[in-house]
């Protein structure tokens, strides 16, 4: 499968799954006020000022070209207790995909990649605390990590079980968890109960953290006494 008949399939899973929208507390970031159009039904807080975004919204969407920088202020801000962040750019930059993860982004999605009426299933599937990446953003994170030697298990957890691999390997290429349900012939009740094992054995809160952790980098947050929030 080519990466962008896997990016026309997650997109297509994601339209179907987001027919009933939910109701979320949606930050859009967008420092020219573009909304895109297809996050209307969510009635996101348009703005370019990052002082309004608030550490109990949902998800706050970084919207535009090189938006790393954003995250990279709201982690200074924030830190653990950041929301989760759907980084969506308009255009493709290997290092701007490495600083947003750097800074605890959740979700990457390259606009010249997966189309942006996808946005609004990404948003709910990130506010779910899963991670959305376009192929563009999952294989720059596996370039960036390949010189790293040491093999997953044994520098993160050998309680990690041979299923729980197969999932993360699954994971870290791009693949939602429909597909790796698909792939591997389970449900997708037992790709999520195999993920939260696998977050916990990786002491990790969300999908994000997983994959840098599994690919041998772990962001250091910066600590910061904020008000704590549920994180997914």
């Amino acid at each position: 499968m080519s990466t962008v008949d896997h990016g026309q399939e997650w997109c297509a899973q994601a339209i179907e799954d987001t027919q009933v929208v939910p109701s979320l507390s949606v930050a859009l970031v967008s420092h020219d006020g573009t909304q895109p159009p297809s996050l209307s039904p969510l009635h996101p807080r348009v703005t370019g000022d990052l002082s309004v975004v608030r550490p109990f919204d949902d998800v706050v969407v970084c919207y535009g070209h090189h938006p790393a920088a954003d995250v990279r202020e709201l982690h200074r801000t924030f830190g653990p207790s950041m929301p989760a962040v759907l980084v969506a750019s308009r255009s493709f930059d290997p290092q701007d995909v490495i600083t947003a993860f750097d800074h605890g982004a959740t979700s990457y999605l390259v606009l010249t990649q997966t189309p942006e009426f996808c946005l609004r299933g990404a948003v709910i599937t990130t506010a779910n605390g899963e991670s959305c990446l376009s192929p563009a953003a999952a294989t720059t994170l596996l370039r960036h990590m390949q010189p790293v030697p040491a093999t997953p298990a044994r520098t993160h957890s050998s309680t990690i079980t041979p299923r729980e691999r197969q999932i993360m390997e699954l994971l870290v290429t791009g693949h939602t968890i429909t597909e790796i349900a698909g792939h591997l012939r389970l449900t997708g009740k037992t790709v999520r109960n195999n993920l939260s094992n696998i977050y916990a054995k990786l002491q990790v809160r969300r999908q994000s953290e997983a994959i840098l952790l599994w690919l041998g980098h772990q962001p250091q947050p910066e600590p910061i006494a904020v008000a704590s929030r549920q994180s997914f």
